[in-house]
């Protein structure tokens, strides 16, 4: 980045999360976006924060992340992914936009997806699932079918699927092409 003496700027975004676990993926997420030229190099991840989607904390972060007096580490925009977990999408962004400080809501993304990031995975790996069957059962049924019956998804694995992922056929998904807008400059 031009901060460390190159010439090419770099756009940095805060991604905040509603699980830390899920760091690893959305970093992977971003190197495969930008490895297959989805998005521009100088998109830089300035790092991944956890907090709840209906949370006051959520303000906080924004305003810390934004503020122009924390230039040697400030943010030029803040992605809040939220899962709505099989409820209305609208009803799920408003709960996290309504925590965004008025001054800063042009620079703040809101991200909903449907159900969970697993939903991703499932989209990715051509895995079906639906309001019947979780993106979470979706991959305990996968890993069971490929590791044996001992084998249970579990929330730390989220970035292990990052480079088995189709990202062509995630790109036709509507909240992935949501986040992939979202960290364009």
């Amino acid at each position: 980045s031009a901060r460390d003496g190159s010439m090419a700027a770099s756009f940095r975004v805060l991604l905040v999360v509603e699980d830390k676990r899920g760091a690893p993926f959305y970093r992977g997420i971003v190197r495969r976006l930008k490895e297959g030229g989805h998005l521009p190099a100088c998109v830089a991840i300035a790092g991944v924060r956890k907090c709840e989607k209906c949370n006051s904390k959520l303000g906080r972060i924004v305003r810390a992340a934004l503020a122009p007096l924390r230039a040697w580490g400030a943010s030029d925009r803040v992605v809040i992914v939220v899962d709505a977990e099989g409820r209305p999408l609208e009803q799920a962004r408003e709960e996290a936009s309504r925590h965004v400080p008025a001054e800063h809501r042009e620079r703040t993304r809101v991200v909903v997806l449907p159900y969970c990031a697993e939903g991703w995975v499932c989209v990715g790996l051509g895995l079906p699932f639906g309001s019947e069957r979780t993106p979470v059962d979706a991959l305990k049924d996968h890993l069971r079918k490929r590791r044996g019956a001992k084998a249970d998804y579990q929330k730390y694995m989220l970035g292990g699927f990052v480079d088995k992922l189709d990202m062509d056929r995630l790109m036709k998904h509507p909240s992935f092409r949501e986040f992939v807008e979202a960290l364009r400059p």
